[in-house]
């Protein structure tokens, strides 16, 4: 898999959980144990999550749970889109078929769906 020049290695700080979109409310992809090595592909904005890949495991990590928190306030800027990131990485997990119901992410009044199978 190609990595774009910007992707830059980090660790985690501590153990954290690896989310399916830069909300808490995001299904859980997996948990990195501390000092997981992940590559940083760009963050958000406000508040700053990272998209980050350790392994297989693909998803996003608030920046302060990485080492390298203060260098990657200037990761590469990068948004979300629900459609292009899962159908991207997550096709094959339980929670994929509910993507439909996350389109409406970020946008007032919108609501999380019941919990789901991870």
């Amino acid at each position: 898999m190609a990595l774009p020049a910007a992707a830059q290695l980090d660790t985690t700080r501590r153990a954290v959980i690896v989310r399916a979109g830069p909300d808490n409310l995001f299904p859980q992809v997996a948990r990195l144990p501390n000092a997981s090595t992940v590559r940083v592909f760009g963050c958000t904005a406000n508040p700053r999550w990272c998209d980050v890949l350790s392994g297989r495991t693909r998803g996003w990590v608030p920046v302060n749970d990485l080492s390298q928190s203060s260098r990657l306030r200037n990761a590469p800027a990068i948004t979300f889109s629900v459609v292009e990131y899962w159908d991207a990485h997550y096709r094959t997990r339980a929670w994929y078929a509910s993507r439909d119901n996350w389109l409406g992410w970020g946008t007032p009044g919108w609501q999380p769906p019941a919990a789901s199978p991870r």
